[in-house]
Parts: structure tokens; C-alpha cells; sequence
């Protein structure tokens, strides 16, 4: 089954019917009244035969061009709606990774510097434990040594400041040089 397809599911005495929406976690779907749906434990029961073009737009990304005489920043994305889009005709949220994405969403910011962005996890903030916080530091401390000026980590609301705090502490000369690091 896949992005589009109208389903049927059963849980908890229940059935819910809708287009089923792409998603990173779980199940969800578009009900017929317009709102979505999301389940975590359910399983599809039946699909039926009609297939809905759910209009997720793709559109053709500029590409980006390297210019020396600009500082380079690396984005890093560990999830949360901070680094997605919403796809209005379905409601559904996509994620937003690449630079031209980013590019598309800012274009200002081509102006400003030469753009990296990478994901490194793709997690709801609130499930971060301080394994993903070692791997953000290792992640942070390679972009200073790949020669970029600054890093800007994309995190979920929840608990970024407890991310924050960790990463503050987390002895990396290359993490540390990230912290201090401002455009001028």
C-alpha cells in the first residue's frame, strides 16, 4: 500500500476509512471530513480499489552553486516540524532536508552564505536520549573539521534546551568552536 491509496482501518471496536498520507511514524490518515488521523499501533484491514492523487508537490529545486567567498553553514536535522513542510491540499507534513529545499523555503539565505544539510535522525524530541546527543557532538565537531564556520541543528520544541544543556557540556573542541561561532 502506499501514499494515496483509500483504506479501511479497525481498532479499538472501531473503523476509521480514509486516503492514506505518507508518514514517518505510524499510520495516518485523511478522513472524508478533512481532517487527519494518525495511529500508532493499527494495521490497514482492507484497501479499496481507488487511488487518490494526494498532490504532493515536487517541485524543481535550484541548484546551488559554491562561492569562496562566503562563509559555509551546516545544517543538521534531527527531526520535528522545525525541518518539514506542509503540504496544504492534504494536510500532511513532509520532510524539508536538502539545502535547495531550504534554499526554496529562504532564498535569502543564498546571499548570506554557501548552505550544507544533512539528516542525522529523524525522531520526535521528546524520545532524544543522550546517545543521540553524543552523535549530534560527533556530528557538529566532523562539519568544523570539513572546514564549515557554523552549524545550526533543526530539533523538535519538546526538549531542545535539555539538547542544548548536553551539548554545552560535551567535551568537543570542534562542538565548543560551533557554540562560539557567529556571522559577521
Amino acid at each position: 500500500m502506499s501514499a494515496g491509496d483509500r483504506v479501511q482501518i479497525q481498532k479499538d471496536g472501531k473503523t476509521y476509512e480514509g486516503i492514506l498520507m505518507p508518514s514517518a511514524e505510524g499510520i495516518v490518515l485523511k478522513l472524508d471530513s478533512g481532517y487527519n488521523i494518525g495511529f500508532k499501533d493499527a494495521k490497514i484491514t482492507k484497501k479499496h480499489g481507488e487511488k487518490k492523487d494526494i498532490g504532493v508537490v515536487h517541485s524543481k529545486k535550484e541548484k546551488l552553486h559554491f562561492d569562496p567567498g562566503k562563509k559555509t553553514i551546516s545544517i543538521l536535522h534531527t527531526g520535528g516540524t522545525i525541518a518539514s513542510r506542509v503540504d496544504y491540499k492534504t494536510g500532511a507534513v513532509t520532510p524539508a532536508f536538502s539545502p535547495e529545499d531550504l534554499i526554496e523555503m529562504y532564498p535569502e539565505l543564498k546571499e548570506i552564505a554557501n548552505i550544507r544539510s544533512r539528516l542525522i535522525s529523524n525522531m520526535l524530541s521528546e524520545n532524544m536520549r543522550f546517545s543521540h546527543y553524543k552523535l549530534i557532538a560527533k556530528e557538529i565537531a566532523e562539519e568544523i573539521e570539513e572546514g564549515c564556520n557554523g552549524v545550526i541543528i533543526t530539533h523538535g520544541t519538546d526538549t531542545m534546551t535539555y539538547t542544548a544543556a548536553a551539548l554545552a557540556i560535551i567535551p568537543s573542541n570542534a562542538a565548543f568552536r560551533c557554540f562560539l561561532f557567529s556571522l559577521k
